[in-house]
Parts: C-alpha cells; structure tokens; sequence
C-alpha cells in the first residue's frame, strides 16, 4: 500500500465530487474493532465498551472504498478518536507533511477550501478533518451539512462491510497472538483493494439514493471523546462548506426532504 502523493489525493478529491458530491474531500476515515482472543495476562487492556478484546485498526478510504491508509494495532480499551491521535497519520497531518495538496477554490466556485478528511463524531474538527455538527440545536443548514458529510463518510464503513463479508475471519474471534493478527488485517487490507482494482463488480456500493438512509439516520456514533475545542479556522471551514451546500451551486434535490 503506497503513500499516497498529491496526485493522488488530487484524484481522490476528483472523484468523490464525482460520485458522491462532497468537494475537496480526499478520504473518509473511522476505526474498525476486530475480534480476537484476548492475549494470557493483558488485563483490560484489549477490552473494548462492547465488552469482548478486539484489535483496532483506523482506516481512511477512497471514493471507491479502497483503503489508501491504515493504521492496525491499538488497544480495544481506547476510543476511535484517542486512538487516531496517537497515530503517524494524525502526527503527518498535524506536521503538513502528509503531501496533501494546496488550498483550492470548490468547483463552481470562487472559495479557496482546504482539502479535508471527513470523520463522525468520535473525530476532532480541525482544519484537514471535518466531523458533523452536534446533534443538539441544529438548524436545516446544519442537517443538510451532516447529511452530505454522512453521505461520503458511508464509504468506510462500506469497506469495513466488503472486507468482513470476503474474508470470514472477521466475523468471529482471531485467535492468534496481537503481532499476527495485525498482520492478518493488513493483509486482508491489501487484498481487498487487489480484488476491487481488478473485480470492481465485486464492491457492493450501490450509486443511487435508493441505497442510502434516510438523512437522518446513520449520523455517527453519538459517542463524543475529543473535548478539545477546535479552532476558528476549522470552524470557519465547516462553516463555509455549510453555505456552499445550500447555495445553488453545492446543492443536490435529494437534500430538501430534510
């Protein structure tokens, strides 16, 4: 799995504009908890609130829902959102060294955007990283962002599904030693994007609105564990992504059933 280069994020961001109408958007993100037996002596390290031990991996995919990065082997006992923090990922994007490209205007538009990560809840809201509006107080402007964000964010748990329903073993306990059970993740990571590159039939995404929740439903975990208040300008991002949403321009019919 390649790191990716601004090429690449420039392709990513291209297509889910294309298929899934959400603009400088170059991955969705959110972590996956894999069932494993719990190692002799680990305590309640590997326990996750679900209450078995799981391995956790967090995982940004494209529009297409291949996996273009991973991070495998945190502990169960910690949030999805602790966990990205302590992640190279999270440190490259904090540093800009993730080769993520310049500030662009949002196609139709003369409004200079970041190019941005879009996570649920458990995520902080920074400049790279959008996460939905609270659930509590919203306005129409604010359901329809939450909405369109929700919509992309779908792709990863859509891996998450394409990768358990192709490879059985995350349906049940992994019972191995940690090191090889991430080994066993990674692997089926790659794999999974080999067999969607050559046998996209196999990726069961349907691309109609028929296929998707209703928009107020599948919001994210209301599970909230970063508490830290973000900054101005990612707010102003969120914000001006809000705007572009039900402007004329950045709108879709299917928002206004809200």
């Amino acid at each position: 799995m390649p790191s990716p280069d601004k090429n690449h994020w420039q392709l990513v961001a291209d297509t889910f504009y294309k298929k899934w109408q959400f603009p400088n958007c170059i991955g969705a993100i959110d972590g996956k908890h894999v069932e494993m037996k719990a190692p002799s002596l680990s305590g309640s390290l590997y326990w996750n609130y679900k209450g078995y031990p799981p391995i956790v991996f967090i995982a940004v995919v494209d529009a297409f829902s291949r996996y273009t990065v991973i991070e495998v082997g945190a502990y169960g006992s910690s949030s999805d959102g602790g966990i990205f923090q302590n992640t190279r990922f999270y440190q490259q994007l904090s540093e800009n060294t993730l080769n993520v490209p310049m500030d662009n205007p949002i196609p139709g538009t003369d409004t200079v955007m970041p190019y941005v990560f879009i996570g649920d809840e458990a995520f902080p809201l920074e400049y790279h990283l959008m996460r939905p509006f609270p659930r509590r107080s919203l306005t129409d402007e604010k359901k329809i962002f939450n909405y369109r964000l929700s919509r992309a964010r779908r792709l990863v748990e859509c891996a998450f599904g394409i990768s358990a329903n192709m490879w059985r073993i995350f349906l049940k306990p992994i019972e191995t030693q940690p090191d090889f059970a991430c080994d066993i993740i990674k692997s089926v990571c790659i794999l999974h994007n080999f067999i969607l590159n050559n046998e996209p039939h196999r990726m069961k995404i349907v691309d109609s609105e028929e296929s998707w929740t209703s928009p107020t439903q599948n919001m994210g975990r209301a599970e909230t564990v970063l508490n830290r208040r973000p900054s101005n300008n990612a707010m102003e991002v969120r914000d001006k992504f809000t705007t572009y949403f039900v402007s004329p321009t950045g709108s879709v019919p299917w928002q206004n059933i809200l």
